[in-house]
C-alpha cells in the first residue's frame, strides 16, 4: 500500500516476485517525495507509481 495515497503500490516484492522485477527499479525517486512519507511507513512502504508520476509532474 502507497504511504502517501493507500492504494495499491504494485509492489512486485509484496506479490512473491523479485525486487529486481519490480517497476520502481526503473525510476529515481527524489528526496523531497520520501520526505513525504510519514516516520511509521518510512522504510516499510512502497511509493506507488501514480504518486511519484504526480510528484515529478508537479515539481519539475
Amino acid at each position: 500500500m502507497c504511504p502517501l495515497c493507500g492504494k495499491a503500490n504494485d509492489c512486485a516484492g509484496a506479490a512473491g516476485r523479485s525486487h529486481a522485477d519490480c517497476w520502481c527499479m526503473k525510476e529515481i525517486f527524489p528526496q523531497e517525495i520520501l520526505k513525504q512519507i510519514s516516520k511509521e511507513y518510512l522504510g516499510k512502504a512502497c511509493i506507488c507509481k501514480k504518486c511519484l508520476e504526480a510528484f515529478k509532474r508537479n515539481s519539475g
